[in-house]
């Protein structure tokens, strides 16, 4: 039994679709998983309203990979390759469900296990680890995904079946693509709702009148662009460049000159992986000093160590974390559980703390599900009100409706200091940004 994949012609636009059109996720997803789970209702759950019935499932199965003591999720995710340092996230979530499995049994007595993939932040690859996880290792569920395309060519596929796919990487696509995929629980701050924080932080505090953009190429740049505009022309700034990049291209030195040229006052930076301290290097070596604001995805302190510490200093950021420090329950807790778990994993990572916070949310729509089924976990995440998780930051509460599939909207501004190799929260008045509605605002 196959399901028409739908999901195909997205990576028309990543050039990938003649390589993967042979590849289809199987309906037969039980297969291997322990489909026969027994009693799968939840001690301490919740009422969650019905979003999605069986009605709107095609071959549904409820509970495969869930057993008398397990849960089993699988993951894909870029473990190795330029933008290797995303994959931190997954070691991350492995990490908390590691401690969550020690020190409570796991939910309700299931211990949860995580069956990872690493897809290179390749299309074609995640769909094919998807396909394998259902097929042959017989997930529940489907988490972290940690790439838009990725997550993207795989989600009508999985809603079809009323498979969830949680806390994963589907921040570039617009309000209108996740309202109609209510399967789907976003991992992170919607990149066109940090574009507008970002922007909006540079009017208010920076006063930027005149902004340049570097954005790397494909979803992640394109819905980040719609963020910058919004606010940019709410604020009354202009765009005066825009550039972009491959992740293949050998350097950003072009690019980089090009934006100088403009005489912006600002340099947003649109960038994963090690693009972000190749840029931050050419705007230094350009003799270039703009404000610079970047994005969530170059925070990971091990990205910008890699920079000249004199590019870097007080570059801008934002995060729905809380800083990590020791005496903190929550961080004391965090450090000793990755070192213990995954001694060779930086856990000064903001990428390895993402992956623990998503781990802290799955297992809380978990554990509200009426039952450990499919259908229970989709509309327990559809369901989360005024959720406050240990791992997020203060004034960050995740609500989620058949409306708003967003968790996170709320963001607190963060400056990188270089001596200390670290960051920390603004203490300006613009420093806490509340997001709710912004996405509707960019699609328009």
């Amino acid at each position: 039994m196959t399901l028409k994949n739908t999901a195909l012609k997205r990576l028309t636009q990543a050039g990938a679709i003649a390589a993967i059109a042979a590849l289809t996720l199987s309906a037969c997803s039980g297969r291997g998983g322990g489909s026969d789970a027994g009693n799968v209702t939840n001690d301490a759950a919740s009422d969650v309203e019905q979003v999605l019935t069986e009605d709107d499932c095609m071959d549904y199965q409820a509970s495969p990979g869930i057993t008398d003591d397990e849960i089993k999720l699988g993951s894909t995710f870029p473990g190795s390759g330029p933008l290797a340092s995303i994959g931190e996230a997954n070691s991350g979530m492995m990490a908390y469900f590691d401690y969550l499995n020690e020190t409570e049994g796991g939910i309700d007595g299931r211990k949860v296990t995580l069956v990872p993939r690493d897809d290179q932040y390749d299309a074609t690859k995640a769909v094919a680890n998807v396909d394998e996880l259902l097929q042959k290792e017989g997930v529940f569920a489907i988490a972290g995904v940690q790439s838009s395309v990725g997550a993207t060519s795989v989600w009508d596929d999985l809603l079809d079946q009323c498979i969830p796919l949680l806390m994963s990487t589907v921040s570039g696509s617009p309000l209108d693509e996740r309202l109609a995929h209510p399967n789907t629980i976003d991992g992170l701050i919607p990149y066109a709702a940090e574009a507008y924080a970002l922007g909006q932080y540079a009017a208010d505090e920076w006063k930027s009148k005149k902004v340049a953009v570097i954005a790397q190429s494909g979803i992640f740049g394109e819905s980040f662009l719609r963020g910058i505009d919004t606010i940019a022309e709410e604020k009354g700034m202009d765009i005066v460049a825009s550039e972009t990049y491959q992740v293949t291209d050998p350097t950003v030195t072009a690019q980089v000159t090009n934006l100088k040229a403009s005489d912006a006052d600002t340099l947003i930076v649109v960038a994963a992986g090690t693009k972000c301290p190749q840029i931050f290097d050419a705007v230094e070596a350009a003799g270039w000093d703009p404000h610079i604001a970047t994005t969530f995805t170059c925070s990971n302190t091990t990205l910008m160590g890699l920079a000249s510490p004199s590019a870097v200093d007080g570059v801008v950021s934002d995060t729905w974390l809380q800083l990590r420090e020791e005496g903190d329950a929550e961080s004391d807790a965090y450090f000793a559980a990755v070192k213990k778990f995954d001694p060779n994993l930086n856990a000064g990572s903001e990428n390895v703390a993402t992956g623990w916070a998503q781990g802290e949310v799955i297992a809380e729509i978990l554990k509200q599900a009426p039952a450990l089924t499919r259908l229970d976990v989709i509309n327990s995440a559809l369901n989360l009100k005024d959720v406050e998780i240990p791992m997020a930051a203060d004034g960050v509460l995740l609500n989620t409706s058949a409306d708003d599939t967003t968790a996170m909207e709320t963001v607190q501004m963060t400056t990188f200091d270089s001596d200390s190799m670290s960051w920390s929260f603004n203490d300006d008045e613009n420093s806490l940004v509340d997001l709710n509605g912004v996405l509707e605002k960019t699609d328009k």
